[in-house]
Protein backbone atom coordinates (compact mmCIF):
# COMPACT_ATOMS: atom_id res chain seq x y z
CA UNK A 1 0.00 0.00 0.00
CA UNK A 2 1.18 3.65 -0.93
CA UNK A 3 -0.14 6.30 1.28
CA UNK A 4 -0.34 10.08 0.73
CA UNK A 5 -1.00 13.15 3.22
CA UNK A 6 -3.64 15.57 2.83
CA UNK A 7 -2.82 19.14 3.63
CA UNK A 8 -5.14 19.28 6.94
CA UNK A 9 -2.97 16.28 8.63
CA UNK A 10 -0.24 17.74 8.11
CA UNK A 11 -1.12 21.39 9.56
CA UNK A 12 -2.53 19.83 12.54
CA UNK A 13 0.55 18.21 12.95
CA UNK A 14 1.77 21.63 13.09
CA UNK A 15 -0.50 23.02 15.37
CA UNK A 16 -0.59 20.29 17.82
CA UNK A 17 2.49 18.36 19.64
CA UNK A 18 0.04 15.15 20.06
CA UNK A 19 -0.82 15.24 16.34
CA UNK A 20 2.96 15.45 15.24
CA UNK A 21 4.05 12.57 17.39
CA UNK A 22 1.75 10.75 15.57
CA UNK A 23 2.43 12.12 12.23
CA UNK A 24 6.29 11.08 13.31
CA UNK A 25 5.46 7.68 14.48
CA UNK A 26 3.71 6.85 11.32
CA UNK A 27 6.44 8.38 8.98
CA UNK A 28 9.10 6.28 11.12
CA UNK A 29 7.87 3.22 9.44
CA UNK A 30 5.68 4.15 6.45
CA UNK A 31 8.08 7.00 4.52
CA UNK A 32 9.37 4.65 2.09
CA UNK A 33 5.76 3.72 1.05
CA UNK A 34 4.32 7.58 1.87
CA UNK A 35 4.37 10.01 -0.86
CA UNK A 36 2.73 13.53 -1.48
CA UNK A 37 0.80 15.10 -4.18
CA UNK A 38 2.28 18.28 -5.75
CA UNK A 39 -1.27 19.71 -5.06
CA UNK A 40 -0.73 19.22 -0.89
CA UNK A 41 2.82 20.87 -1.21
CA UNK A 42 0.94 24.00 -2.77
CA UNK A 43 -1.46 24.10 -0.63
CA UNK A 44 1.29 24.37 2.28
CA UNK A 45 3.71 26.59 0.64
CA UNK A 46 0.88 29.12 0.28
CA UNK A 47 -0.20 28.78 4.27
CA UNK A 48 3.47 29.59 5.05
CA UNK A 49 3.29 33.09 4.97
CA UNK A 50 6.61 34.30 6.88
CA UNK A 51 10.01 33.41 5.73
CA UNK A 52 10.73 31.18 8.31
CA UNK A 53 7.90 28.72 8.07
CA UNK A 54 8.72 28.59 4.31
CA UNK A 55 12.10 27.89 5.31
CA UNK A 56 10.96 24.94 8.15
CA UNK A 57 8.45 23.08 5.40
CA UNK A 58 11.31 23.14 3.28
CA UNK A 59 13.58 22.16 5.25
CA UNK A 60 11.34 19.89 7.22
CA UNK A 61 8.47 17.59 5.59
CA UNK A 62 8.64 18.81 2.05
CA UNK A 63 12.61 17.97 1.36
CA UNK A 64 12.22 14.84 3.48
CA UNK A 65 9.83 14.02 0.73
CA UNK A 66 11.77 15.57 -2.10
CA UNK A 67 15.15 14.27 -1.82
CA UNK A 68 13.68 10.52 -2.21
CA UNK A 69 11.41 12.01 -5.18
CA UNK A 70 8.33 11.35 -3.44
CA UNK A 71 6.68 14.16 -4.90
CA UNK A 72 3.93 13.69 -7.86
CA UNK A 73 2.12 15.98 -9.76
CA UNK A 74 -1.55 14.81 -10.60
CA UNK A 75 -1.74 13.04 -14.47
CA UNK A 76 -3.81 14.99 -16.98
CA UNK A 77 -6.45 12.42 -17.01
CA UNK A 78 -7.18 14.12 -13.02
CA UNK A 79 -6.59 17.22 -14.29
CA UNK A 80 -9.85 16.21 -16.77
CA UNK A 81 -11.56 14.40 -14.78
CA UNK A 82 -11.62 16.87 -11.85
CA UNK A 83 -12.79 19.53 -14.56
CA UNK A 84 -15.41 17.08 -15.86
CA UNK A 85 -17.13 16.30 -12.46
CA UNK A 86 -16.78 19.62 -11.45
CA UNK A 87 -18.92 20.49 -14.42
CA UNK A 88 -21.47 17.45 -13.41
CA UNK A 89 -22.23 18.71 -10.24
CA UNK A 90 -22.18 22.37 -10.81
CA UNK A 91 -19.98 23.79 -9.57
CA UNK A 92 -19.14 26.97 -11.60
CA UNK A 93 -17.98 29.00 -8.28
CA UNK A 94 -15.88 25.94 -6.92
CA UNK A 95 -13.56 27.18 -4.56
CA UNK A 96 -9.82 26.55 -5.35
CA UNK A 97 -9.98 24.07 -1.88
CA UNK A 98 -13.21 22.27 -3.30
CA UNK A 99 -10.97 21.74 -6.79
CA UNK A 100 -8.12 20.74 -4.96
CA UNK A 101 -9.65 17.96 -2.99
CA UNK A 102 -11.16 16.75 -5.43
CA UNK A 103 -7.98 16.68 -8.03
CA UNK A 104 -6.29 14.89 -4.80
CA UNK A 105 -9.09 12.49 -4.90
CA UNK A 106 -8.70 11.51 -8.86
CA UNK A 107 -4.81 11.48 -8.37
CA UNK A 108 -5.10 9.07 -5.04
CA UNK A 109 -7.20 7.11 -7.08
CA UNK A 110 -5.89 6.34 -10.39
CA UNK A 111 -2.51 5.79 -8.99
CA UNK A 112 -4.04 3.69 -5.73
CA UNK A 113 -3.13 5.61 -3.13
CA UNK A 114 -4.66 5.45 0.30
CA UNK A 115 -5.41 9.06 1.41
CA UNK A 116 -5.19 10.28 4.80
CA UNK A 117 -7.40 12.76 5.80
CA UNK A 118 -9.68 14.32 8.86
CA UNK A 119 -11.07 16.32 5.66
CA UNK A 120 -15.10 14.92 6.42
CA UNK A 121 -15.45 16.73 2.10
CA UNK A 122 -13.65 12.92 1.12
CA UNK A 123 -16.21 11.26 2.22
CA UNK A 124 -18.92 13.07 -0.10
CA UNK A 125 -16.15 12.64 -3.02
CA UNK A 126 -16.08 8.98 -2.55
CA UNK A 127 -19.40 9.28 -4.74
CA UNK A 128 -17.76 11.28 -7.34
CA UNK A 129 -14.33 9.40 -6.99
CA UNK A 130 -15.49 6.01 -7.10
CA UNK A 131 -12.70 3.53 -5.66
CA UNK A 132 -11.33 6.17 -3.70
CA UNK A 133 -9.46 5.01 -0.34
CA UNK A 134 -9.41 6.86 2.90
CA UNK A 135 -8.30 6.59 6.74
CA UNK A 136 -9.03 9.05 8.72
CA UNK A 137 -6.25 7.78 11.17
CA UNK A 138 -2.79 6.53 10.33
CA UNK A 139 -2.90 3.34 9.23
CA UNK A 140 -1.03 0.77 12.01
CA UNK A 141 2.17 -1.18 10.84
CA UNK A 142 1.82 -4.27 9.64
CA UNK A 143 2.91 -7.24 11.06
CA UNK A 144 4.86 -9.52 9.38
CA UNK A 145 3.33 -13.18 9.20
CA UNK A 146 5.93 -15.84 9.04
Amino acid sequence: MIYTLDTNVVVDALRQPSEMEQLKAFLAWALPVTVLSSVVVAELAAGARTERARRALDEGLVGAFDRRARIHAPSRRAWHRTGAALGRIGASGVSASRQNDMLLAFQAREVGWMLITRDQDFAALRSVVRGLKVAASFPMRPTSRG
